[in-house]
């Protein structure tokens, strides 16, 4: 395939410190040999990434691959963000290269990696990849005085314990990713249910009407995707804006709520739960939280703010 003569350049970032590249970081080489129109990137550190970004705005890049997971695609977004090295912001294409790729399932690409990338290249080559395109509004961060962070799903409370749990004893095992998200998912109810009505302190505060919820829970989450781990959808029952709000109380009743749910894939408001849209949330409480899996410290004297205004451009198909 020759060079396409209009229509996208492409570049391909890569991250040798996700999941799958760490077992064989050299996949994509025979896929993109010959293509002399592609630039390929590699991140041994995360410095790397706006030295990366500045040199493909530099270029013309008008298309970012990412090979990495859902942590890589959630630095790549703050690069291009916070550093703005871009008058005009690229379109992504997020290849499913780590452990987690929610990002990439709900918004981008899916299935067997070489597959999708070999598309790209006939998508690029033939100048049909603005076709493919969608804008998606996505998550920022703001903590402190830390620059703002960009990503898809935020999660706080008690399953973030249960998060590290599940990466030091189920994911080293090894297991097809399905099979370990169930897995994860199903030891986390387990945990909440025989653990009894526990849960951190929350104090939730949204912008749409001044609406708010305080307490102890097993769960607070956010996200812009409709779409998240296992195929899950949430169903809002009020609110709007483009933001999914979750939350769910402890205890034994809303643990087996959320289990019948799961079997549906859906989340759906009950006594116990809140489903519902906003724009943006506010939290307030001691202990980790999560962002596109990467663990962070909060504590009330600092809130977290989640506003969803901001949007990326995505490659779908």
């Amino acid at each position: 395939m020759t060079a396409p003569s209009t229509g996208p350049r492409l570049a391909i970032i890569s991250n040798h410190l996700s999941t799958q590249n760490k077992a064989d970081g050299a996949w994509l080489l025979d896929i993109i040999a010959g293509h002399a129109w592609v630039r390929h990137y590699v991140i041994d550190q995360i410095a790397d990434i706006p030295v990366i970004l500045r040199d493909c705005a530099t270029a013309g890049i008008e298309t970012l691959a990412i090979d990495g997971g859902d942590g890589t695609a959630g630095l790549v977004f703050s690069g291009l963000l916070n550093d703005g090295p871009y008058t005009t912001l690229p379109a992504l294409a997020l290849l499913p290269s780590g452990k987690t790729n929610m990002t990439a399932a709900a918004w981008s690409l899916t299935g067997d990696r070489r597959e999708a990338l070999a598309a790209l290249l006939v998508h690029c080559g033939e100048g049909t990849l603005p076709r493919t395109q969608h804008t998606q509004a996505i998550l920022t961060l703001y903590h402190g005085s830390a620059p703002p962070k960009h990503g898809a799903f935020f999660g706080g409370a008690d399953v973030v314990d249960g998060i590290l749990y599940c990466r030091r004893k189920i994911y080293p095992l090894g297991w097809p990713n399905t099979l370990s998200h169930s897995a994860a998912v199903c030891l986390l109810l387990w945990r909440a249910l025989k653990s009894g009505p526990q849960g951190g302190t929350v104090r939730v505060t949204t912008e749409d009407g001044g609406w708010s919820e305080d307490g102890r829970f097993f769960v607070v989450m956010a996200t812009t995707m409709d779409k998240m781990l296992l195929g899950m959808r949430a169903h809002p029952s009020g609110g709007a804006g483009p933001m999914n709000y979750i939350s769910l109380r402890p205890g034994a009743i809303p643990v087996l709520s959320t289990f019948a749910g799961l079997l549906r894939r859906r989340f759906k408001a009950t006594k116990h739960r809140t489903v519902r849209r906003t724009e943006s949330v506010s939290f307030s409480f001691d202990g980790t939280y999560t962002l596109d899996g990467e663990i962070y410290e909060t504590n009330t004297d600092t809130p977290i703010r989640l506003d969803s205004s901001q949007t990326l451009t995505f490659v779908r198909w």
